[in-house]
């Protein structure tokens, strides 16, 4: 950024504010006191294309939402030195723990998809399209783990990546093998309704995201926002976060509630699907060090069968006594 005059010129020159005082936050962000508020001046990571969803979540979530404030001549981000700047609130925030602050984001997560709903007629040409897109996800990880497995059995020197690789194997193809019975089920949904449902997804899942104050909770930083199916956030949720303790209840949560059962469907594809190729490009010459990157690989999936089998396990069978005479 430039140095405070120039910031305060430019402020002024934008917006009817008389400012006080400037006082950087991050490498992207500013507070700007003037004589009745505090705002905060922000650079717009990338363009200025997410400035629409962002006003669109307001308007749907305008408590938990900031609002982004116009320019004199009615713009809501203003270009300067290759960058885009926005104007918006600047709130005191609480500290809290991790785990605090992930139920605070679940709950916004789940209130910003739930507001922004929307169903969509898609065609059987465009349905097919996106089936392809993701099926060719899942084939692309199922192909890497059979030739993965069928290069390994051949050796006999194996080393102990290739040896834990074959261990593993049986839980990485049911992963795949449920994740293709979830896909057909999604788009078999989709088919037979034509309908798809789409939210405002966050698109960047990450607590750093969440500002909790003594009265509110706020979503920020819309910049990859998209609209799109609500599981997606829900499946990076996981991946960021599934070494956090309790998440397993958290996710579990989130299926066993959810109303619409093709989200559902979808949530299981995304999430049992291990991407199996990204992990072989990622594959290093040290034997222990690849463990290490499967294990972390499948670490999230993991979880995310874990919570399949326990939601698609049958209710216990109650059965009662006889008495003898």
């Amino acid at each position: 950024m430039a140095n405070y005059d120039e910031i305060k010129e430019f402020v002024q020159a934008h917006y009817d504010l008389v400012i006080e005082s400037i006082t950087p936050i991050t490498q992207k962000s500013m507070k700007i006191r003037a004589t009745n508020h505090e705002y905060l001046l922000k650079v717009a990571s990338g363009n200025d294309e997410f400035i629409m969803k962002q006003l669109f979540a307001y308007k749907s979530l305008s408590h938990n939402i900031l609002p982004i404030y116009r320019t004199r001549d009615n713009k809501h981000c203003v270009p300067w030195r290759d960058h885009f700047f926005y104007l918006t609130d600047y709130v005191q925030t609480i500290p809290l723990p991790l785990e605090q602050q992930i139920h605070y984001y679940i709950e916004l997560l789940g209130k910003l998809h739930a507001e922004t709903a929307l169903e969509v007629d898609v065609r059987d040409d465009e349905l097919q399209r996106i089936y392809n897109k993701d099926y060719k996800r899942l084939q692309d990880s199922y192909d890497a783990l059979q030739k993965n497995m069928e290069a390994f059995e051949l050796r006999q020197d194996r080393s102990p990546f290739e040896w834990y690789f074959m261990i593993v194997y049986p839980m990485l193809y049911t992963m795949l093998h449920h994740a293709h019975d979830e896909l057909k089920k999604f788009y078999d949904l989709i088919k037979k309704d034509k309908k798809m449902p789409i939210s405002l997804i966050h698109g960047d899942v990450n607590v750093a995201n969440l500002l909790v104050t003594e009265k509110s909770s706020y979503l920020i930083n819309f910049e990859k926002s998209m609209f799109s199916i609500s599981s997606v956030d829900m499946c990076l949720f996981l991946e960021n976060y599934h070494q956090v303790p309790g998440l397993h209840s958290i996710i579990l949560d989130y299926v066993k509630n959810e109303k619409v059962q093709a989200l559902r469907h979808y949530f299981f594809f995304r999430s049992l699907c291990i991407d199996l190729e990204e992990l072989n490009q990622n594959l290093q010459d040290h034997s222990l060090i690849n463990i290490a990157l499967l294990n972390e690989c499948i670490a999230p999936h993991l979880m995310a069968l874990q919570v399949y089998d326990q939601f698609n396990a049958p209710p216990p069978s109650s059965t009662t006594g006889t008495k003898s005479s």
